[in-house]
This record gives structure tokens, sequence and C-alpha cells, in this order.
């Protein structure tokens, strides 16, 4: 893309040409109209990106904007020297007086004797043949304003493109941070309602609290291996899911009826770790007790490059505290990370708690 850029600009001089063709190639050997403005045209292309990437970052980030704005001035000088050298290398850059008399004091040049044009007196600007109009006695050369009009445009859009991609990071760098944040908040959410879940068969001495530990340590493993990731498997995170359901399924065993079916393929498809777990999480928490009657049923259809979630419970006297940040953070991690690309919806009655996640996951 830079480097159609960088052609397009190059050639924009002559994309319509004093003869009146279209996107004529310049003459650069023949032309010298054609030479000043590639070369100039030039020297401004290289000029945009020292400004982008040196002048931009070492002087105006680092709150020297008036050091800044000295440094375009020289360099506008400078270019505006370089276009006085092509044009008429023997005046001064800085002369802008409309014209020079001749040494005869005369403000047109002397005539030999005898000589009469026909159209008059000469007029007090000459122009050179083949510079299209650039002047030889006096005034600024023609370009001046063409060459100050591009060197403003293209050190205006370099800042502004160089600002722009600043706040970008920035934003993208609080949007990691705050993601690094409930990342930290979940995985400790996570780990102390499993040990309870653990501790429970221990108290009973049950002979699956062995097997319990070996699925927590598989669960901690995917956590401590795969929760920084910024996308993983989706075969990954689905054997996440089942085995900490497996787990609560030993744990609880008869005294909860939890269904659980998963449909269609997580091939080839990948999604945020620990993004689905805080749901699911959510209604064993809270939609368990062992002396009511206590219903989760979860499902998983993954149709094409969506995936949708469905988890409910029955609303019961929850034996555990209702405090908790798991779900809302997974919520606010939905929003940074799927704003436009999920559809979450939330029923909430008095005898069922039921929530819907579809999400992009192709």
């Amino acid at each position: 893309m830079h480097i159609c850029l960088c052609f397009i600009f190059l050639f924009l001089p002559y994309a319509f040409s004093s003869t009146g063709s279209i996107f004529s190639l310049p003459d650069l050997a023949g032309n010298p109209h054609d030479r000043i403005y590639f070369f100039i045209y030039f020297l401004l292309l290289l000029f945009f990106y020292f400004n982008y990437y040196i002048l931009i970052p070492k002087i105006y980030f680092k709150e020297k904007q008036i050091r800044y704005v000295a440094v375009l001035v020289l360099f506008l000088l400078f270019f505006l020297w370089i276009s006085t050298i092509f044009d008429t290398p023997d005046r001064n850059f800085l002369d802008f007086r409309a014209s020079k008399p001749f040494p005869s004091g005369e403000m047109h040049p002397p005539k030999p004797d005898g000589f009469k044009h026909p159209i008059g007196p000469f007029p007090h600007k000459m122009p050179l043949p083949g510079l299209n109009g650039l002047t030889h006695f006096g005034g600024p050369p023609t370009q001046y304003n063409h060459t100050i009009l591009v060197y403003l445009i293209g050190a205006i859009s370099s800042l502004f493109i160089a600002i722009k991609i600043r706040l970008q990071k920035v934003e993208e760098d609080k949007m990691k941070s705050e993601l690094s944040f409930l990342k930290a908040q979940i995985n400790p959410h996570f780990l102390f309602n499993t040990l309870n879940s653990i501790y429970s068969l221990a108290i009973k001495k049950d002979d699956k609290t062995a097997d319990a530990v070996v699925q927590l340590s598989e669960l901690m493993r995917y956590i401590i291996t795969n929760a920084n990731d910024d996308v993983i498997a989706l075969e990954k995170e689905i054997n996440y899911i089942n085995n900490y359901i497996q787990l609560q399924k030993t744990r609880l065993g008869n005294t909860v009826a939890v269904e659980y079916t998963m449909e269609g393929t997580a091939y080839g498809k990948a999604i945020t770790p620990l993004i689905l777990i805080s749901f699911i999480e959510n209604a064993f928490k809270h939609g368990v007790n062992p002396n009511e009657n206590s219903e989760i049923c979860i499902r998983i259809n993954i149709v094409g490059d969506y995936l949708t979630l469905s988890v409910s419970n029955n609303k019961v006297q929850s034996v555990q505290s209702n405090s908790g940040i798991g779900l809302q953070n997974t919520i606010e991690r939905l929003s940074l990370l799927y704003p436009n690309n999920h559809v979450l919806s939330i029923e909430d009655n008095s005898k069922k708690y039921q929530v819907t996640l579809t999400l992009k996951v192709g």
C-alpha cells in the first residue's frame, strides 16, 4: 500500500499535463519542468516519512512542540531553496521583489539598435523555455506556492496519522490491561469454587476424591497454559468445560439433575479462553441445593461460524454466598472482545434463571 501511494504521489503533478492529455509520463530527460517537480516531490516524500518516524516520535511526542515547529520551518526554507536552485540558480531565494531592473536601469531587457518589437516592449518577466512560465527576472518562482502547499499537507497529514495511531495504541493497551485485570479476578474465583467442591468430597471420604484432584489438576493446567492467550482452539475450551462439568457431577452425585449436551464440530474454530465457563459455573453456584429440586441444563450448539451456549437452572435457596465477580467480568470481557460479534440474553424469573449466548467463533 505504501509503495502504491508513493508512486501515485510522485506522478501526481503529471496527471494533467499542459498539453491536455491525462496521466502523461514525465519527460525527465528533456523537460526541465518535469525534472524540477519530480525531484521536489521525491524530497517531500522522503520528508513525510522522516517526519513520521523521526521528528514526531523524537521531538513532538517528547513535549518539545516549539522545537518541532522550528524544525518544520527550517525544512520549509530548505525546500524553497531547492526550488530556487532548480528554477533560477543565480538568484536569492529570499528575494520576493516583483522584478529586478536590468543594468541599464530599465525594467525590460535592452533592444539592439534599430530593432522594434512588433508587439511593443518586452514584459518585465521573461519565461524560460520549457519551464512552464518559471520566472527568471524577479519575483518568487511559480512553484513556491505549490511547494509550500504540498509541504504543509505532508507535515500535517503525517502528524495527524501519528497522533491517531498513538491514540489507538493507548486504547489497545488500556483494553489489554482491563482484560488482564479481569482474568486475574476470574482465575482465583474459579479455583476457590472448585476447591470447595473437592473439600466436600474429602469430608464425605468419597473414593472419587483422588479422581477429582486429577481433574482439578487438568483444569488448572489449562488455566496456566492457555488463560493468557488471546484466542485458543475451541476444542480445548470444550474439553475444559467437559472436565469441569464432570468434576461437578462427581461432587454433587445424585443431589442435582445435570443435563449436558454438545452438538456440532469445534474443529477449526477459535475462541477467547474462559469466556464460557463463568455462565456454567454460575449455574452450579446458585442452582444447587440438596434439599430442593435442583436441575441444571447446559447445551452447546455449533453451527457454521457461530456457537450458542444455553445454561439454565432452577431457582433454589443457594447454599453459597451470593457475592461473586466471575459472571459480571465475563460480560465485560464480551463487550471488549466481541463488541459486534455476540448476542447475550438473560431470563430471570421467579422459577428459572437462563442465559443464552451466541458467539462468532469462525
